[in-house]
């Protein structure tokens, strides 16, 4: 009986901090600042176009090993 008694209360103890965690005043919820509009996703236009990379460079020429 002990036992059981034991497992029951636990398990009120888990759903009562389940229901409190969860019906908080909703006040109490923090929200970070939202972020501007960076334009990280916005497409590239035919007239915005992306610069060209430049060439690597040239390898100065190695005289071939024996």
């Amino acid at each position: 009986m002990a036992p059981t008694l034991i497992v029951l209360a636990l398990l009120a103890l888990g759903v009562g901090i389940v229901v409190w965690a969860i019906r908080r005043k909703p006040g109490a919820t923090t929200t970070a600042p939202r972020e501007g509009d960076t334009a990280w996703n916005d497409p590239v236009t035919p007239g915005e176009s992306l610069p060209a990379d430049p060439p690597p460079p040239a390898r100065p020429s190695e005289e071939p090993r024996p």
